[in-house]
């Protein structure tokens, strides 16, 4: 029988030096991300990750978190009873002017960065459900506000999940996703390491000043008051945030649909089940752009001409630039005379057909 040769076959090795080496690049590549990845958990630019006592950060916030955390913060020590709502407008109303009509000197400034209709309706309800008593609220609104029924996806502008219901790891994943987009990180880590902001970061972080009041959380910008008490003049001649105004009275497009409608109704129902003392402020924009007399008519049907203060449009509040930051912003001069237009009725310096109960 002829012998059959047969030639050895090798041992089998897993070919563990060529994967170990792929491993290794895929985690050298990975480090990169995963540092930056790190750096959000650990630095929570936004302040959204963790309880603070206080807001501090140089990142602009997403200012309807900050109030509705402010307040779940001190609403066991402080329990308001009086709320001003709208959107960074309402800087020009500070609780201390409005006590001295509400003669309750522990309100609440419960505003957000471009506020909705939705989110000052969705702000009522939660304070509701949160046992506080309305005894007293003032809303600050404009066409825009009115004109805003949804939540806005932006994380500088989406609603605090509390208030809304939305699953807090959406929430959370949009900051993560602002962190990540345009470089973000790089422009933050450079902020913490040199401590200034560097022209092509304006947009990006505070570079105003202010801060905010630990228990009414108002707005403060004590340093811009300071700037133009020092030199008037110079400040609105070097202010590029106050352009030419348009030559004839513009007039806001009409807004309130019937979404706005079912919430404007919603919202009156909150204020009337609580027989709260309301007052809705329409702002005296820079551009002296009035409000659509459609929307002012459905404002008054629904919750009474003595409750609706229009102030927008060519007035004495609004004639003068002296009385602006910039074109978006009036200064607390501008709210105190509001405040005493709505509550001591003295409308002489406010040109017939506009103003307090009109």
């Amino acid at each position: 029988m002829p012998t059959v040769t047969t030639t050895p076959v090798p041992p089998h090795r897993p070919p563990t030096r060529g994967a170990g080496k792929l491993l290794l690049k895929a985690f050298l590549l990975s480090l990169p991300f995963s540092t930056v990845v790190g750096s959000y958990f650990i630095l929570d630019p936004f302040q959204v990750l963790y309880h603070y006592d206080a807001f501090t950060t140089q990142v602009i916030p997403n200012r309807d978190y900050v109030s509705t955390q402010t307040f779940v913060n001190n609403y066991p020590q402080h329990p308001y009873q009086s709320f001003i709502l709208g959107n960074s407008r309402t800087l020009a109303f500070l609780v201390s002017d409005w006590a001295k009509y509400t003669h309750d000197p522990l309100g609440f400034h419960y505003d957000a960065m471009a506020e909705s209709l939705y989110g000052v309706w969705k702000k009522l309800q939660f304070l509701e459900d949160q046992g506080a008593r309305l005894r007293h609220v003032l809303i600050i609104c404009d066409q825009q506000l009115l004109s805003e029924t949804r939540d806005i996806d932006a994380h500088l502008f989406r609603k605090d999940p509390r208030l809304t219901g939305e699953l807090p790891f959406r929430f959370q994943l949009s900051f993560f996703k602002a962190y990540l987009s345009n470089f973000f990180f790089f422009h933050y880590w450079k902020l913490k390491a040199t401590g200034a902001v560097t022209p092509g970061m304006e947009g990006m972080f505070n570079t105003r000043g202010g801060s905010f009041a630990p228990v009414t959380n108002d707005m403060l910008l004590p340093e811009v008051e300071q700037l133009i008490a020092a030199d008037s003049v110079g400040f609105y001649a070097h202010n590029p945030g106050l352009p030419p105004r348009p030559a004839r009275q513009p007039v806001s497009k009409a807004v309130i649909g019937p979404e706005a409608q079912q919430q404007l109704v919603a919202i009156r129902s909150i204020l009337e089940r609580n027989h709260t003392n309301f007052h809705f402020v329409i702002s005296p924009l820079y551009a002296q752009e009035r409000l659509n007399p459609a929307d002012e008519a459905y404002l008054v049907r629904t919750f009474g001409r003595g409750y609706i203060h229009n102030f927008s449009g060519v007035n004495e509040l609004t004639k003068y630039p002296g009385h602006y930051y910039e074109e978006s912003h009036y200064r607390p001069l501008v709210g105190r005379k509001i405040l005493q237009l709505i509550y001591v009725g003295d409308s002489t310096s406010i040109e017939p057909g506009r103003g307090a109960r009109n």
